[in-house]
């Protein structure tokens, strides 16, 4: 299952990272670079969560759980540039500078503890899933990575759905679009909460049911994946089926034209 879901997220990133640069380089902005680099690295992370290319990523590297420590460092990141392409949407230049560097101190911090645990526990009896949560630096590892994701997707629900509200009656599509980013954020904190308080569980002795969890998560990560890739995307449809329609008038009010005098 996971490799159907992350695979299809693999496709559309691709379709959509070409869509983005190409908008990128047509209108250079802050905003339309880190969108097109916020979809490049989800792309790369979600491509190497698929348990194929996963397993080959250890036989290339001979490091165990390649795949997963790409796939997580892919998702800080992604997470990260996400955050500063709303910060750059929607703060005012003189608190533009301050919220930037915030967001990216904290991701460095991040994976500053991430690296190094997952360097320091990694073996071949460990995989960095919730099965290993008797493991403590295992759990350890998770919890620091999902709380970040949690902070993240929190952050990015809120400012989606504040952009969203704003862009609906001036701007349908960008609205649409913003909706379904907001949605994305939520269901990626309901993927941070499935796996999470599994952990928070198994830490308490009461675990619930590790294959409810194993089902629940990858579909809301794919799901929250696929509603991005979408409502990021659906801006840049509607300003294209807007110059398209003024296309279509200018050519109409040419041919109805007389004919000037010659």
């Amino acid at each position: 299952m996971d490799g159907m879901i992350f695979g299809a997220c693999t496709v559309a990133g691709v379709l959509v990272t070409a869509l983005c640069a190409r908008r990128a380089l047509h209108h250079p902005r802050v905003f339309t670079w880190l969108i097109a680099v916020a979809f490049g690295v989800c792309t790369v992370g979600v491509f190497f969560a698929v348990p194929a290319v996963a397993g080959a990523a250890e036989e290339v590297t001979g490091l165990d759980n390649a795949g997963k420590l790409v796939a997580h460092i892919c998702a800080i990141l992604w997470c990260a540039a996400l955050q500063l392409t709303m910060v750059d949407l929607a703060y005012r230049p003189e608190y533009l500078r301050a919220a930037l560097y915030q967001r990216v101190c904290l991701a460095v911090v991040v994976l500053a503890v991430m690296v190094p645990l997952f360097l320091t526990t990694n073996g071949q009896d460990v995989e960095f899933t919730t099965a290993y949560a008797d493991h403590s630096a295992v759990a350890a590892y998770l919890l620091v990575y999902l709380s970040y994701v949690l902070i993240t997707c929190g952050e990015l629900a809120f400012m989606c759905g504040r952009t969203a509200r704003r862009a609906r009656t001036t701007r349908p599509w960008t609205g649409a679009g913003f909706t379904l980013c907001a949605l994305a954020a939520v269901l990626g904190v309901g993927y941070t909460m499935s796996k999470g308080s599994y952990l928070v569980c198994h830490a308490l002795g009461s675990p619930w049911s590790l294959d409810v969890e194993e089902a629940a998560s990858p579909a809301l990560s794919g799901l929250a994946v696929l509603f991005l890739f979408a409502g990021l995307t659906m801006p840049m449809l509607g300003g294209l089926r807007q110059r398209l329609r003024g296309g279509e008038r200018t050519a109409t009010s040419e041919d109805a034209a007389p004919p000037r005098a010659g």
